[in-house]
């Protein structure tokens, strides 16, 4: 591999998300737009960097619409997610491609599209 072709992986962390928050995600979404099987319930930090306080995110659910946002959670070392909040789609965008980023905006470390993800490869 060059220096070139390097892209630093994703964290990985995963986690499960407990019941009472699926109940939640769901009720984030507009009226009937969702259930309990949209929900993500195996979430998995898909972050390359991390803030200070160390916490992971995740994906939990897409919510139906344009400019919708997204529902993730978070969760530190030792504790599961304590809650689901929905955060606005990441703007950024590749230049070359338009490959839209699949994170929240705001999101520390690179854009999806940077990063190298072993789930995501197929």
């Amino acid at each position: 591999m060059t220096f070139d072709s390097y892209r630093p992986p994703v964290c990985g962390a995963i986690t499960f998300l407990p019941s009472h928050l699926v109940e939640a995600a769901v009720g984030l979404a507009a009226p009937g737009s969702a259930e309990r099987a949209d929900v993500e319930r195996h979430v998995r930090c898909t972050l390359q960097a991390h803030p200070a306080d160390g916490d992971h995110h995740g994906l939990v659910m897409d919510l139906e619409g344009r400019d919708t946002g997204s529902v993730w959670t978070r969760w530190g070392p030792g504790r599961p997610p304590a809650e689901v909040v929905v955060l606005p789609d990441c703007p950024g965008e590749a230049a070359a491609g338009g490959e839209a980023c699949c994170e929240f905006e705001g999101h520390p470390g690179g854009h999806s599209y940077e990063l190298a993800d072993e789930w995501a490869a197929g």
